[in-house]
């Protein structure tokens, strides 16, 4: 009886943070579907920016990923994982004021595409864009399924079902203004909760026996193999976190260009430790013992009703926090790129994609594996893409280096990768370990430049 009160609880809870967004967000129904919806052009100063792109960027997925990452792998992989969280923001701060500078008044970066290379390439980039923002769903769902029964004994499947409705709700009703005001005040409260759950897991387990179970699970161990599999995060990461949507709809909205670039160092930076301290977290949970690799920081943690309420609340914003971002990315992304059609069919192909996501999330066994294949796809397109960003160009321009370079690395893959040893086949870039493989990852970005320097040599 007392287990089936505490898991009552815990749903209220976890209802209770999600009705708290609708509450925030009633205010800002937009009525009219105007350009506002997907964008608050100049509107946004560094602070509010700044939690905006921490916030969207740090979802579920950073309590199990970062810890896979350090339970599977070494010193280098926690590292490289780590230094990829901050790249993409790295990567804004030096195109982003240009892309805003060569298409003002947008929303998304295939709009630049557009203008840039054309209709076609405008299509051919939101394609892989949703790809990646829907491989991101899915972790996010799966993120869920693993942890939430974990934390708070609660059905997966009703809590996916229940952000995913709430986040679609407010974002149905107030569109990007929405994602922005809830970034606020999920920003400062993932950070003061991330820093109580870190305090709480220090505490427990004590700085020292962490530091031993770390060691004893690879953090202070450096091989080329490591090095290798982090340089390939950073580089997949990198390329495809430009290309998430929501990044591009905070960076449309700031004021001025030193909004965006002092943004960026904030929000990398904080990345960057989060994710390097959950990284070791994992490290440290290999050296404990703890078989589950996705649950390797979270089992370190002894709960009791107070630190069990915290860390449902915790893992509650991060998810809506970054779903939310993702649902009115792809929304924008239907609607201004490949639909065209408006809000209204925009809204029907988020939810099918957000569903379709929940149902997919079901099937993954690692969250790290789920972004690798769209990853690789992004790695052979960012080349193309910012090739002198300023310039027009036609759409076979990014076409046809991108394709380059994703079917050397598919056939890289065929001809030179044991495929009955290695865990991700042909499409899914993974090395004898199920981490990054940076030969896979380095030929498509490789053929990808080469490609696009002939064809512009040739035109």
């Amino acid at each position: 009886m007392q287990l089936g009160t505490n898991v009552l609880i815990n749903y209220i809870l976890i209802f209770f943070i999600l009705f708290l967004f609708l509450v925030l967000t009633r205010r800002l129904a937009n009525k009219t579907e105007d350009k506002s919806y997907f964008v608050m052009l100049k509107s946004q100063k560094t602070l509010n920016l700044s939690l905006s792109f921490y916030a969207s960027g740090m979802g579920l997925w950073i309590i199990a990923s970062p810890a896979e990452v350090g339970w599977y792998g070494l010193g280098f992989d926690v590292i490289g994982y780590a230094i990829s969280a901050a790249t993409p923001f790295m990567l804004l701060y030096f195109v982003g004021p240009r892309i805003v500078q060569t298409v003002p008044d947008k929303a998304t970066l295939p709009q630049y595409i557009s203008q840039q290379y054309g209709n076609f390439a405008q299509v051919f980039v939101s394609i892989i864009a949703t790809i990646y923002m829907s491989a991101f769903l899915i972790a996010e769902f799966a993120s869920i399924n693993f942890l939430f029964p974990e934390i708070a004994e609660t059905s997966g499947l009703i809590v996916c079902t229940a952000i995913a409705v709430v986040t679609f709700l407010y974002l149905n009703l107030s569109g990007f203004k929405a994602s922005l005001v809830t970034d606020r005040f999920q920003g400062i409260s993932i950070i003061a909760l991330l820093i109580i759950v870190l305090v709480l897991w220090i505490s427990q387990n004590g700085i020292s026996n962490i530091i031993e179970a770390s060691y004893d699970g690879g953090l202070n161990t450096f091989t080329f193999a490591s090095f290798k599999s982090a340089l390939a995060v950073i580089l997949a990461v990198t390329a495809a976190e430009i290309f998430s949507q929501g990044y591009w709809q905070r960076t449309y909205s700031a004021i001025d260009e030193n909004v965006i670039k002092k943004s960026s160092i904030y929000a990398g930076s904080g990345c960057f430790v989060t994710v390097l301290v959950l990284g070791i977290a994992g490290s440290s949970g290999a050296g404990f013992g703890i078989e589950n690799p996705s649950l390797s920081f979270i089992q370190q943690i002894e709960f009791n009703t107070f630190s069990r309420i915290l860390v449902i609340v915790l893992c509650t914003m991060l998810v809506a926090s970054s779903i939310d971002t993702l649902q009115s990315a792809i929304s924008s992304t239907m609607a201004l790129d490949l639909v065209k059609r408006g809000v209204s069919e925009a809204k029907i192909i988020t939810l099918i994609i957000t569903f379709g996501s929940l149902g997919l999330s079901f099937y993954v066994t690692n969250i790290f594996s789920v972004f690798l294949f769209a990853d690789l796809l992004a790695v052979c397109l960012v080349f193309p893409a910012f090739y002198k960003i300023k310039s027009r160009k036609t759409s076979q321009g990014i076409v046809i280096p991108t394709s380059l370079g994703f079917v050397s690395s598919v056939l890289y893959r065929f001809y030179f990768i044991d495929l009955d040893l290695n865990p991700g086949g042909i499409f899914i870039p993974t090395d004898l370990y199920g981490l990054a493989d940076l030969n896979t990852f380095g030929v498509g970005f490789i053929f990808s430049i080469i490609g696009t320097l002939a064809y512009n040599r040739i035109k």
